[in-house]
């Protein structure tokens, strides 16, 4: 314990209902943001130092400066250093709550003992570890552990930060943690493979296309462990197991400079029969005339065409094919006539089912074998990658909204979801169609889904380009360093932007409704990091 100063009488102590504040001279170093103890009789308060002022008696007097060489003859007389204190906590009989009363002047300041300040803080004890309390400086308290409950991650989390700041660490830390329940990371990169690594058991849902499907078994071996290693040298064993001509699972056994790991790989591509009429939740395509009648139009193209696989319903569609009056057209057009449908939508129609051709994820076949949707309830049943790097845009959000829809119909209390890089699946748009399909997908994974105990992390560097949705569902904001446009955006007060938008790497701060005072975390590196 260290004295630090005491309660100045030169300003008045103030406790409203707007502000609670008080002045102190200071007799130690304390930073901006430091945070310091007021024992006075009986009672305790938490304060953090909003600003620090020392001025030169000379100048709190109002002596007149006349000129440069006047102002330089003039010896420096420095007053005591002051700061203005914002009071967090008071604390009687070991209970905190909101300062209700007035600090007495002369009452003494000290730094705060080791652990103390989360409990006056009424920081909780258990849940997420995300490291330790910090200053705005970046300076980490030791002895200050901070948690997030599961019960905040279920009313879901944002985590905002600029590339390198630290934004991927965390979403790897908290994954790392959430591995003993139920999580699934959507990896847009191949950041997640390695917890394998750290003795977690790694289930990885691979994506396989048409293209590395006809390249052999052997190349869809070679994918998954190229990213389990990580642009290492290392080697790796596999064992492929089949049913039914269907490759269901690969064992994956890695060894790299890092490591050792295990990874159970999932092959994952879509049937036509699975995948056909749920494609207006699979796409966001389809306008919301399109959705309502793309089923009858489905069901007559199959019964005038007798096909079933996506290809050849497409080719059918587009074939050629005479009108009413005997004028050339295609055949969507005559199937739209027949069933008295604008053509706008029936083309609309045929744009989805050409986006999903062009995935090249649907009825994939290789030498000897398929690929078709894996066992959700086995898949995804601990910690799961969805390793969705290398795949264009159109093809990572097909992958994404699949498997949400399966998180969601197998999800159990706890289900942590965790999606890096959101604005690519979740962005900002204006048009109205595509934004109700948004709009669905996050009510359903969200709202729908916290009763059945699913957590969601969404991590994003464009928060311009998120829809605005996910920032008004995410309860919990952990902001890393950003720019101060983006700041604003998400809330953070003036005060603390000067600090945020040229924080080190690794310090965030957070706005959770599980604290009731925004805090700064020094994020904590436990696990082996690779990308």
């Amino acid at each position: 314990m260290t004295d630090c100063g005491f309660v100045t009488r030169q300003f008045p102590s103030e406790v409203s209902l707007d502000a609670a504040k008080v002045y102190a001279i200071l007799t130690c170093e304390a930073p901006v943001g430091s945070y310091v103890v007021i024992d006075a009789g009986g009672r305790s308060y938490l304060a953090r130092i909003s600003a620090v002022r020392v001025a030169d008696i000379y100048a709190v007097a109002n002596a007149p400066v006349l000129t440069p060489e006047q102002e330089r003859a003039v010896s420096l007389r420095l007053g005591p250093t002051t700061a203005e204190l914002e009071l967090i906590s008071e604390c009687a009989g070991g209970v905190c709550a909101p300062p209700g009363t007035p600090v007495p002047i002369h009452a003494p300041l000290r730094r705060p003992r080791e652990g103390e300040v989360v409990k006056m803080l009424g920081l909780p004890s258990g849940g997420v570890a995300l490291g330790n309390l910090a200053l705005p400086t970046g300076e980490e308290l030791r002895g200050e552990e901070v948690f997030l409950p599961i019960d905040a991650l279920r009313h879901h989390v944002l985590i905002v930060g600029t590339t390198g700041s630290g934004k991927t660490v965390l979403v790897k830390e908290i994954a790392y943690q959430l591995a003993r329940w139920r999580a699934v990371a959507l990896d847009a990169v191949g950041h997640f493979y390695h917890l394998a690594y750290d003795g977690v058991e790694v289930r990885v849902v691979l994506p396989v296309t048409r293209r590395l499907a006809r390249r052999g078994l052997r190349a869809v071996a070679r994918r998954a462990a190229a990213k389990a290693i990580w642009r290492g040298r290392g080697r790796y064993r596999c064992r492929a197991f089949g049913r039914g001509g269907v490759l269901t699972r690969m064992e994956l056994e890695v060894e790299a400079p890092h490591g050792r790991g295990r990874l159970q790989v999932y092959p994952w591509a879509l049937e036509s029969g699975g995948i056909l009429y749920d494609l207006p939740r699979a796409i966001p395509i389809l306008s919301q005339q399109a959705r309502i009648f793309y089923k009858r139009v489905l069901e007559e193209a199959k019964r005038m065409s007798g096909a079933s696989r996506v290809d050849d319903l497409f080719k059918f569609l587009t074939s050629p094919a005479e009108d009413q009056r005997g004028r050339p057209a295609v055949m969507y057009e005559k199937i739209g006539a027949s069933l008295g449908l604008h053509a706008s939508t029936m083309e609309n129609i045929v744009r989805a089912l050409l986006a999903l051709v062009e995935t090249g994820l649907v009825d994939v076949e290789g030498p000897g074998f398929k690929v078709a949707e894996p066992p959700y309830s086995r898949a995804l049943a601990g910690y799961t990658v969805v390793d969705i790097s290398g795949l264009g845009t159109h093809q990572q959000r097909l992958v994404v909204y699949r498997i949400l829809d399966a998180v969601y119909k197998t999800a159990r209390p706890v289900t942590a979801v965790l999606i890096d890089e959101a604005h690519l699946f979740f962005p900002q748009t204006r048009n109205e169609d595509e934004q109700a399909f948004l709009e669905a997908h996050l009510t359903r994974l969200t709202r729908l889904g916290r009763a059945k105990g699913i957590a969601v992390v969404f991590a994003t560097h464009m928060p311009d380009d998120l829809n605005d949705v996910v920032i008004q569902l995410a309860n919990t904001k952990i902001v890393l360093r950003s720019d101060p446009r983006v700041l604003e955006k998400l809330g953070v007060p003036p005060a603390e932007r000067r600090f945020l938008s040229k924080a080190e790497r690794g310090v965030a701060y957070v706005q959770s409704y599980a604290y009731r005072h925004p805090i700064y975390v020094k994020i904590a590196k436990r696990t082996t990091h690779l990308g």
